[in-house]
């Protein structure tokens, strides 16, 4: 969608996933991976000269949470556009948990358990706490209300947090739609946003 409305588009592979260096295949939640995000972005203004004002982020589900990060810790990062994401990670591993069948109270033991096996702090950073680092720039974030992977109030406290510290947010929150499929179900509608979302956000 973007492609063909004359953006130029990077798409990666986060480490641990796809095509991308493989270290231990576990993930850490956007804590290890969002230096990928930061790593691309610096590629893109060191190495190929684009502009910082020029260059947005563009995530899905955990992804999101990822690039949620990085923004917040790359203030020249310009704009970020989120789908089907998440907001409280407490929160979210309780579901997780859930889904698999083991007991909710057990989700500060699992990040604990996750932070010893991958060496990395997975209390470190909550995307509810991260997104208040978007201060003025463009934040928009979709999630449809059919998403039963990750339910909607997720975005919604996100969405909530990012306004409460000034952050320019924009919610479209549709009705139709599994986890991430927000473009499957509203095509026309999803390239209309997403696309003048980045026009406004980036500059022609």
């Amino acid at each position: 969608m973007l492609w063909r409305n004359g953006f130029n588009v990077l798409l990666i592979d986060l480490h641990d996933t796809g095509d991308s260096t493989f270290d231990d295949g576990r993930s850490t939640i956007g804590n290890e991976e969002h230096r990928d995000v930061l790593g691309a972005w610096d590629w893109l203004v060191k190495e190929k000269g684009f502009d910082p004002k020029r260059i947005g982020l563009f995530a899905n589900s955990l992804g999101s949470a990822t690039a949620n990060y990085a923004f917040g810790e790359e203030p020249r990062a310009a704009a970020l556009f989120l789908q089907s994401t998440f907001g409280n990670l407490q929160q979210i591993i309780a579901a997780e948990l859930a889904r698999n069948g083991y007991p909710t109270f057990l989700a500060p033991a699992a990040l604990v358990m996750g932070s010893v096996v991958t060496g990395e702090n997975l209390f470190a950073r909550n995307p509810v706490e991260t997104i208040k680092e978007a201060t003025g720039r463009p934040v928009y974030i979709v999630h449809t209300h059919a998403d039963t992977r990750i339910d909607i109030g997720q975005s919604e406290q996100l969405a909530a947090a990012a306004k409460a510290a000034g952050a320019n947010v924009t919610t479209w929150f549709p009705e139709n739609g599994e986890h991430v499929q927000t473009p499957a179900a509203y095509p026309q509608e999803f390239e209309q946003r997403l696309v003048g979302f980045f026009k406004g956000a980036l500059g022609k």
